[in-house]
């Protein structure tokens, strides 16, 4: 019995083996040499290239390694057999050995000799010189795997430069790569944030993405949980496979070199000179030239690891007085305030007994918190001792408390600090983290418009004889913030109350008097607040004002880069919403792309949100399995940590999405869990969450009217002015078969912008026109827009209409429109449509005839094998052609195999 192994290194290689087998096979080249750190998979690229070669050549290993290196010609002995201890003396002697010993494999029948030159890097001179003349004379061809930067290979590397080798210089893996190499690893879906995380501390090296998810499946950091993979933490402990990495790396360096990589690794990024001072000069360039030490990208001076898990694994290997002795060493009379510049160097300066400046750690504490590091955040916070830097350590480690789901540690650190605040940035700051903790809470409005007081009231004792311009319109701005935010926390979005449009002006306003240098707080502040007039613009169907109000936040997190990564988790899902509801598909991918090289700690914590509007996503565009995948392991990954309360809104829609892919277990259980839940997630979502659970529970059969709570949902998001959320559930309401809610989707898309409110507005005229042509219009439009699905089920309608008025013929052209158009649709088919369309589909005995037919069966054949007559068999043949649409057998199997395509449901997805 054969086992199938899944050799995922293998399955990423695939363009770069068959371009190097096409390079051995070249006539005017002689092989090639591959250039990789290790890890890369370079031996798996080998195997890969050697399989494609199998039976053409005659594969030979060359083994080198540091000890062979130390003898002359020592990766070649294998090849030497009949030479003497005199002959090693001779290069000449040596060739003429190696020559013999291939010549002989030749002339006994051997395909041309291939040798494999595994670390070609640890060759000695001599070795490399006799593999050069080798393939200078065209007896054997040449495959060289080696690391990069090497003195070894040079002799080598200029058969390249001369066209006699074809040199490829293997990537790290793309985030895509590392995604699939995951989900392969894994065997199911993995939350895009986990791998995004998993691609930036491996570097893309696939060795590195193995055993970081073998270390974190082992300490509980990467989880399964209903099939589904995401990340919870980063790895903590690291596979031996690294860190022997990490210690054949210290073993063969210089004692300064060692010491170079110690500081490094433990402090995160040093200053060349820093590095100088403790080392030379000399080893910091050797470390550098050799590709273990990289510049920063924003100041070149100082000078971090190339590798990231090199860095983890060294630190890992360092003894705890080692650590003292090295910082000891930096310090030098240098001050803690000169030496810690970001927060890894403010956790070593703790860890050795250092004593920074409370700015210097409040300063490391902010920028960990905009990292999305808050344990790391809460250590540094809690350093700092009591002085004038303590009550904005308290926001500080508030702000950490409520980042790691700590709500009553973070409002017992805040308590009280509103109403007295010893200066305005600290009262900005302790407004700004008040407000994120109310709108965890179901009296939000209730505690934002009291907070708003507050913050007036603290803000006149603070201002002494009356505050400038300036400060009066950051005032009026962020009440206004805060009004607002009250209001869309109420979700009655038509009550009186602070308009977008007003807090929008307030914002702009503020923006123009404000200093140069204003503090992060109000920056923070600014940017949530366009980011909740985003949001009431996109409910209202002002699309375009709802994209300028989240330019505006985007620009504000440009300026202010140690934003707090809460802040720009609720940016990014306002945004995101918008460009959904505006059927900006495309920007939408490209901003959670974009996302997805955010620090990980930040992924992390965001991870479970950026994977709704991933799911969302796909299924606005009607790609219900793929949105289904991505949802899953968003699902999980919200159990853990819902920082937006999205939870609700992704159980709903991957319930009725189970159910329209005939996947029924999950909606069940993902149904339930919804009722069980103690919050119902943003006022803009939680009709939608209701409507997609309803139609998730309701009966399935075709003779089952369309469910009436989906419509009474539709009816409530209108009276809230929530029109974004009713559009959704009218559009759903169609999808279930209440048609009579055309007309008021017509009606609600005239008011909406951009491209996916005028595919609804085509689909809902059309099928409130009951006109077929206008619906087959309205398909075209849909495709146009990406919204695939909404084209199915326009051909589908008109595909019902056609066959309900006896147009057999329209509605077979349909039909197989509909089948022919498949790569349009984008995998869209018809087995998502209403079950009178499933009409169409053949029954098991018209399969069966089929397949008969094309293995060129007649209709008297058939009759026999299945005992009937060959009448009835005409019959069925004739009703076969009808539905698939076909007059004649030379269109059968294209037809009928397109129909057969159709994908199946699988309860893997």
């Amino acid at each position: 019995m054969e086992t199938q192994v899944r050799n995922t290194g293998l399955f990423l290689r695939m363009a770069e083996a068959e371009a190097i087998a096409n390079h051995l096979l070249d006539p005017v080249l002689r092989g090639s040499i591959v250039l990789a750190p290790e890890g890369m998979g370079k031996s798996v690229l080998a195997e890969a290239v050697l399989g494609r070669l199998e039976g053409i050549v005659t594969p030979y290993r060359v083994h080198s390694s540091p000890v062979l290196a130390s003898i002359p010609y020592g990766a070649l002995t294998p090849f030497m057999e009949r030479a003497l201890a005199e002959d090693l003396g001779s290069p000449l002697m040596v060739l003429r050995n190696i020559r013999r010993y291939f010549r002989a494999r030749a002339e006994s029948g051997h395909p041309q000799a291939l040798l494999v030159v595994d670390d070609a890097h640890h060759l000695d001179e001599s070795s490399s010189h006799v593999l050069v003349q080798l393939v200078m004379s065209g007896e054997v061809r040449l495959l060289v795997l080696a690391r990069s930067r090497s003195e070894n290979i040079q002799e080598l590397l200029s058969l390249a430069h001369d066209g006699l080798l074809s040199r490829v210089d293997l990537e790290p893996l793309s985030p895509g790569a590392v995604h699939r190499f995951c989900a392969e690893e894994l065997g199911g879906p993995v939350l895009r944030a986990s791998s995004a995380v998993l691609a930036q501390v491996s570097g893309g090296n696939p060795l590195y993405v193995k055993a970081l998810l073998a270390a974190a499946r082992k300490r509980g950091d990467l989880l399964q949980r209903n099939g589904s993979w995401y990340l919870r933490s980063l790895p903590g402990v690291l596979e031996p496979t690294v860190q022997d990495l990490a210690k054949r790396l210290l073993a063969g360096r210089s004692a300064q070199e060692r010491t170079v990589l110690e500081a490094v690794a433990l402090s995160g990024s040093l200053s060349r000179s820093s590095l100088a001072a403790i080392a030379g000069p000399a080893a910091v360039q050797s470390l550098l030239d050799e590709g273990y030490l990289a510049t920063a990208m924003d100041t070149p001076d100082q000078l971090r690891m190339a590798q990231r898990l090199h860095s983890d694994a060294i630190r890992s290997l360092v003894p705890p007085m080692r650590s003292i002795e090295i910082r000891s060493q930096l310090a030098g009379g240098t001050s803690d305030e000169r030496l810690v510049q970001d927060p890894r160097q403010a956790g070593w300066a703790l860890d050795s007994g250092g004593t920074p400046p409370d700015s210097v750690l409040l300063q490391a504490a902010r920028a960990a918190n905009a990292d999305g590091d808050a344990e790391l955040a809460l250590r540094l916070a809690l350093a700092v001792r009591p002085g004038p830097m303590a009550v904005r350590a308290r926001v500080e480690a508030a702000s950490s408390e409520l980042a790691l789901g700590n709500l009553s540690e973070a409002r017992a650190g805040l308590e009280g600090v509103v109403k007295s605040a010893p200066d305005q940035e600290t009262l900005d700051l302790a407004v700004l983290v008040t407000a994120q903790l109310a709108a965890c809470s179901d009296l939000s409005a209730e505690r934002l418009r009291a907070l708003a007081e507050d913050w007036a009231a603290r803000d006149a004792q603070l201002s002494g004889t009356g505050p400038d311009a300036s400060r009066t319109a950051w005032l009026a701005a962020g009440r206004s913030v805060l009004a607002l935010w009250a209001r869309a926390a109420d979700g009655n979005l038509l009550t009186p109350g602070e308009s977008a449009v007003t807090t929008m002006e307030l914002l702009e306003e503020e923006t123009g008097l404000a200093p140069a240098s204003a503090s992060a707080a109000r920056h923070e502040l600014r940017a949530l607040g366009y980011a909740l007039v985003c949001e009431v613009e996109t409910a209202a169907g002002n699309i375009s004002e709802a994209l300028r109000a989240a330019g505006q936040a985007q620009r504000e997190l440009h300026q202010e880069p140690m934003a707090h990564s809460r802040v720009r988790g609720s940016v990014l899902v306002r945004h995101g919403f918008a460009l959904l509801h505006g059927g900006h598909f495309e920007k939408l991918g490209t901003l959670i792309t974009s996302e997805l090289g955010a620090a990980p700690h930040h992924l992390l914590r965001m991870g479970g949100s950026m994977g709704v509007l991933e799911g969302a996503l796909e299924i606005h565009q009607g790609r219900f399995r793929e949105g289904l995948r991505r949802l899953r392991p968003a699902i999980e990954a919200l159990r853990a940590g819902d920082p937006e309360r999205l939870l609700p809104y992704a159980l709903a829609v991957s319930g009725y999405t189970a159910v329209v892919v005939e996947d029924t277990s999950p909606a069940i259980r993902f149904a339930g869990e919804l009722r069980s839940l103690g919050y119902a997630g943003p006022p803009s979502l939680k009709l939608t969450s209701q409507a997609f659970a309803a139609a998730a529970l309701a009966p399935q059969g075709s003779e089952d009217p369309p469910p009436p709570q989906v419509r009474e949902f539709a009816e409530q998001a209108r009276s809230l002015g929530q029109y974004a959320a009713e559009k959704d559930i009218l559009e759903l309401a169609l999808a279930v078969g209440d048609l009579k809610q055309a007309r008021r989707l017509v009606d609600l898309a005239e008011r909406f912008e951009g491209g996916e409110a005028e595919a609804l507005h085509a689909y809902a005229a059309a099928v409130a026109a009951d006109n077929p042509e206008r619906m087959v219009l309205a398909a075209d439009e849909a495709v146009r827009r990406r919204k695939y699905l909404l084209a199915v089920e326009c051909i589908g309608h008109a595909i019902r209409y056609y066959g309900a008025h006896n147009n057999l013929r329209r509605q077979r052209a349909l039909i197989q429109q509909l089948r022919r158009r498949r790569e349009e649709l984008a995998g869209v088919t018809v087995s998502y449509l209403s079950p009178s369309v499933h009409q169409v589909r053949l029954t098991k005995r018209e399969h069966e005839i089929v397949e008969l037919l094309l293995e060129g069966a007649g209709t008297k054949d058939i009759a026999a094998k299945f005992t009937l007559s060959q009448r009835t068999v005409e019959g069925h043949v004739y009703r076969i052609y009808v539905k698939l649409g076909i007059s004649k057998r030379t269109e059968l199997e294209v037809v009928y195999r397109a129909l057969e395509a159709e994908p199946k449901a699988h309860a893997s997805l």
